[in-house]
């Protein structure tokens, strides 16, 4: 069971952060949710992340630094974004296109959260 994990979720535009947010809670997964580099950075430091979900377009740059500080951290990550050669980029990391179905992120999220604890 996922209760109580937490996830963080990095995305600009708030109508998605909301309905991504409001998703992952249903599950019982506790959720910060960053606009941007800078504060998800801030959010790393503070303690055990389960997951990562991170847009890679953010107000305050590319996510460059903030994904190599959650790999060498061990923090499972799924990237989100509306361009798909930006996300080719990131293979192996699972990857999903904007726009995306609620569900398909769900089903991403438990599937990586499983792998992580096994």
């Amino acid at each position: 069971m996922t209760s109580g994990r937490h996830i963080l979720l990095v995305e600009d535009e708030s109508a998605i952060a909301d309905l991504i947010c409001t998703a992952l809670e249903a599950s019982d997964l506790r959720v910060t949710a960053c606009a941007g580099v800078q504060p998800a950075l801030e959010t790393v430091e503070l303690g055990p992340i389960a997951l990562a979900i991170v847009d890679l377009s953010l107000p305050d740059g590319p996510p460059d630094r903030l994904i190599a500080r959650l790999k060498a951290g061990g923090v499972p990550l799924i990237a989100i974004s509306g361009d798909p050669a930006g996300l080719a980029a990131l293979a192996p990391i699972p990857t999903l296109e904007k726009p995306f179905r609620i569900r398909a992120l769900m089903d991403l999220v438990h599937t990586t959260l499983d792998g992580a604890a096994g």
